[in-house]
């Protein structure tokens, strides 16, 4: 068995895949070859990816979107012009951000299917994953915890869909503030905020969305923020730079607040058939740049040297894992 990891070297087959994948046309005809694959998903949903998505594309002035969005005191790390899912410019393109909501429904569609071959297909999928998160989260707090998380942070909040998730599972939160790197993803999450998406979470509370690194919240001061919360943001990072991701959340936490993460368990079966594949694994790996450095990080080993206290795991989906972990008055 190969472990999913970094360390471990590429065999023959996953070259000859990787070789494939690295020949751009080759990876353009893939890249379409998988985006028509989720556009007839969502259509078995009952969903027109077309339609909706020209709906997006007319909602707003999105030039005008994109420079209101841009701090440009905000640098881009290198890491981040990696291409992500299938967009050559990653997160950092239209086509990116409008589609969003979308492939969230699509891709998530299939998620609580456990065993391999079942082919059944959620409409809710996404909304469940997201809602899983937060009920693992709830049951990893200490009992009434959840009443003082006023100041909610969400990291790599995308176009707002984690955000509204965390206002929904936390009603007694009164200000939610995304931070995300993309000024693309973040005009959206601005858009749909304005145009009333998601109203029912987010009335009588305070929302804001910043243009920031998770690994660099410079607009938030030491000891301030009840929770962070990342969602589905580390399978995205370099293994260095989730570590400086934690310590920043640890930084911003007052004592007594939480980190909490949800992403990909490379340790269920789900994910081991796939990175098991050499063939679907690298696929995977080429929509998805730190994969295998994501995989070979020892997460609670991380948080303890970024300061905070006891992470405890709790498996979310077939596919996913929570983690939580509290930040002590001893913690400098």
């Amino acid at each position: 068995r190969r472990a999913a990891c970094a360390s471990a070297a590429p065999s023959a087959a996953e070259r000859v895949a990787g070789a494939v994948l690295g020949f751009p046309p080759l990876w353009r005809l893939a890249s379409e070859k998988a985006k028509q694959s989720i556009k007839a998903r969502l259509a078995e949903l009952g969903r027109d990816w077309d339609a909706e998505l020209q709906a997006t594309r007319e909602a707003a002035d999105w030039d005008e979107a994109l420079r209101e969005a841009t701090d440009p005191d905000v640098a881009l790390p290198e890491y981040y012009t990696a291409s992500f899912h299938s967009y050559p410019l990653g997160n950092l393109e239209w086509d990116a951000a409008h589609e969003a909501p979308l492939a969230a429904v699509a891709v998530h569609a299939p998620v609580f299917n456990g065993e391999a071959g079942d082919k059944r297909l959620d409409a809710q999928g996404d909304a469940r994953l997201r809602a899983s998160y937060h009920e693992a989260l709830a049951a990893l707090l200490p009992e009434g915890a959840d009443g003082d998380l006023k100041r909610v942070v969400d990291l790599g909040s995308s176009v707002g869909l984690s955000t509204a998730a965390l206002a929904r599972a936390f009603p007694l939160c009164k200000e939610l503030i995304g931070a995300e790197l993309s000024p693309y993803m973040l005009a959206v999450a601005r858009q749909r905020l304005q145009a009333g998406v998601d109203s029912d979470a987010f009335a009588g509370r305070a929302v804001t969305y910043a243009h920031a690194a998770a690994e660099d919240l410079r607009q938030l001061e030491d000891g301030s923020v009840d929770l962070v919360s990342a969602c589905l943001l580390f399978h995205e990072l370099p293994a260095d730079v989730a570590a400086r991701v934690i310590q920043e959340a640890a930084r911003v936490l007052r004592p007594g607040g939480f980190f909490a993460m949800m992403d990909m368990d490379p340790s269920t079966p789900a994910f081991r058939r796939i990175a098991e594949n050499p063939f679907a694994y690298t696929a995977f790996k080429s929509t998805e740049p730190y994969l295998d450095q994501y995989a070979c990080v020892k997460f609670a080993e991380v948080i303890e040297r970024a300061g905070l206290a006891s992470p405890q795991q709790r498996s979310n989906s077939p596919r996913h894992r929570t983690i939580v972990a509290m930040k002590t008055e001893a913690t400098v």
